[in-house]
């Protein structure tokens, strides 16, 4: 990947607006592009620091952003592969169980909330045959397996956004030849983290909401996904992973039933 050739050298503004009175939550916000976001939105709205986390009763936009690259096969305590755990599992069960408060904000104050999800653009060099989820040898491949699971970001109903090639503590793992090729294109061209961060409010507060609604944007437009994604075998596989997801947290959670069942049936 040549950063200079996926990175326009054009810094998108910041897109501004009145958060006053809507509750925003963030994931990954304690560094990287999930923090510098965090500033961004605090400057649009009045805080009310007497507010616990615990007892909000809206929840206007959800920005999922948190994040794992792993250069060798790791498994959390859970037995999933760390990243497919991270960066696909968990942002989907999170957003899940986060519904009914979304749809109660949605009814009661007659809004529309947006669930912003931070995806990739190397999700587009991403085909899915039927057996890459059982294959270790696939997911031991960096190469291959964090394009995977920024494609399962794009594969549900949010915004899905790219904020581009950034300087961050995400690839603090990089040793060897990784940590030479991403050095490489540091050198070529790199984003700030603030500058990343753009892109989140974009997809969080830009545009508006026919537009963005199932939408992928990268730098602050509705861009295209890959020819595979619209294809009939990608589709497929969108279906079939989802379907999957979908069960298996059902299993995992005994909340997830009852949601699946008022928010997420046609």
């Amino acid at each position: 990947i040549n950063a200079s050739a996926t990175n326009p050298t054009t810094t998108a503004p910041i897109v501004t607006g009145d958060l006053n009175g809507k509750t925003v939550m963030i994931t990954g916000a304690n560094s990287g592009i999930g923090y510098e976001a965090a500033k961004h939105f605090a400057k649009m709205a009045l805080r009310d620091l007497s507010c616990s986390v615990k007892h909000i009763g809206t929840l206007d936009i959800l920005v999922e952003n948190a994040a794992a690259v792993y250069f060798d096969y790791v498994t959390t305590k859970d037995g999933w592969e760390a990243m497919l755990q991270v960066n696909s599992l968990g942002p989907a069960l999170h957003t899940i169980l986060l519904l009914p408060l979304i749809s109660k904000t949605a009814k009661e104050h007659s809004v529309a909330p947006r669930i912003a999800v931070v995806s990739s653009e190397v999700m587009s060099v991403v085909k899915i045959g039927s057996d890459v989820l059982s294959s270790k040898d696939y997911l031991t491949t960096a190469g291959h397996h964090y394009p995977l699971f920024k494609l399962f970001l794009v594969q549900h109903r949010s915004v899905a956004l790219n904020p581009g090639f950034c300087l961050s503590g995400l690839r603090r793992r990089a040793t060897g030849a990784y940590a030479e090729r991403f050095k490489k294109m540091e050198d070529e061209f790199v984003y700030t983290s603030e500058e990343g961060s753009r892109q989140i409010i974009y997809a969080a507060i830009g545009g508006t909401d026919e537009e963005l609604r199932g939408a992928f944007t990268s730098y602050s437009q509705v861009a295209e996904v890959s020819e595979w994604m619209l294809s009939e075998e990608g589709k497929e596989a969108e279906d079939k992973i989802w379907d999957e997801m979908l069960e298996l947290f059902s299993k995992i959670d005994d909340r997830v039933s009852p949601i699946i069942a008022e928010y997420l049936k046609a």
